[in-house]
């Protein structure tokens, strides 16, 4: 009979559930509560969230009245050790790159990294991120007992800046947080089109795919339109300016906070998804892309070429001639858009969240649980 532990997790990112991480939590955590875990959870936030299914009797949220996000890490490092104490935690686990560090040696400490954006790119990234992420990253990397990372590319870029966390990281892949059988709305668009799903943020590489997309319309006969489907834009590049000086509003349509009924709608139209990033720690659009078997057009750098695999023409995201020219192939040939839809759909199917919640929670839950 294995041992009942008291688990205790950093929810915050369900604070912002359209957020790559918050997606990443929720989906995780929907598949922990299917498992009919023994395990008493503990849901710990700086402010109250909301979920879509519901929690086991068992399980206990505690939350704070935090208005501000400047104020999140601050009340996280003093009252997450606080009601730890309080709860008897036997193991925390944080799914956003920084632990509480002022939890007692006992507790398990497990720590989920999803990239290193801020030693790779930092200039992608806002100042008080990156001091944030320089500050605590290496502090919970050393005191962790287990590290999981989305991809084996985030592994290896982990293991470059902190080789000594090689005995203690795990890859456990991601899968779709959308549902093919969920609720469809209507498309938004009537025209063949390319779809990008994702914020509005430098390492994103949206100026150059724009570049690209005009290059590609001056040589093809009957290009496809451009949906850009995402928010929070940040940075030198503004999206929605570019468009607009450059009279691309027939074809680029900048579509904010898509619902997941009308994101499954675009996802099922698009005649190819598009991610050119310049860095990403997994890039969740392309397996939900996938889950509609569409043929990708992705980055050969990072872990997109590494998930994309064979479902997609890879190119150089620093390239816009290389880009223009996979725009036009994906458009021209109707072949080779057929091959990497099949392999699309099968690819996709190697992505589950049933299979990444088990991989996790035997990692976040190590030996603890073993009978004594």
């Amino acid at each position: 009979m294995s041992k009942v532990l008291n688990i205790a997790m950093d929810l915050r990112p369900l604070a912002h559930p359209n957020s790559g991480i918050g997606r990443y939590v929720a989906n995780l955590l929907r598949e922990f509560a299917l498992q009919k875990s023994d395990h008493r959870f503990f849901l710990y936030s700086d402010r109250p969230f909301q979920l879509d299914f519901p929690l086991p009797d068992h399980w206990k949220v505690r939350t704070g009245k935090v208005g501000s996000r400047g104020l999140s890490t601050a009340f996280a490092q003093v009252f997450f050790p606080f009601w730890a104490l309080k709860d008897g935690i036997d193991v925390f686990w944080s799914p956003r790159h920084q632990l509480p560090l002022l939890l007692l040696p006992q507790v398990r400490k497990v720590l989920t990294i999803h990239d290193v954006v801020w030693k790779r790119f930092p200039q992608t990234m806002t100042r008080d991120a990156v001091a944030l992420e320089a500050l605590l990253t290496p502090l919970s990397l050393r005191v962790a007992d287990q590290v999981m990372a989305d991809s084996q590319f985030t592994s290896s870029e982990v293991l470059t800046f902190f080789p000594r966390v090689k005995s203690k990281i795990k890859v456990v892949y991601l899968a779709s947080s959308l549902k093919t059988d969920g609720e469809t709305g209507s498309c938004p668009l009537t025209k063949s089109y390319f779809l990008f799903v994702g914020s509005y943020e430098p390492r994103k590489n949206l100026e150059r795919l724009l570049l690209a997309y005009i290059q590609y319309r001056k040589i093809n006969f009957h290009p496809f339109d451009l949906a850009i489907v995402g928010s929070d834009q940040w940075g030198a590049f503004n999206v929605a300016e570019f468009v607009a000086e450059n009279d691309l509003q027939s074809y680029v349509h900048l579509i904010r906070r898509a619902d997941n009924t009308t994101l499954r709608a675009l996802y099922a139209n698009a005649q190819a998804l598009v991610m050119v990033s310049v860095y990403e720690g997994f890039g969740l659009p392309l397996v939900e892309a996938m889950q509609w078997g569409i043929p990708l057009i992705a980055s050969n750098t990072s872990s997109v070429a590494e998930i994309a695999g064979n479902a997609a023409l890879l190119v150089d995201p620093q390239d816009t001639d290389a880009i223009a020219q996979a725009l036009g192939q994906m458009t021209e040939n109707e072949a080779i858009r057929l091959e990497l839809a099949h392999n699309s759909d099968i690819r996709g199917r190697q992505f589950s969240w049933e299979r990444a919640a088990s991989e996790a929670m035997a990692l976040i839950v190590g030996d603890l649980a073993k009978a004594k």
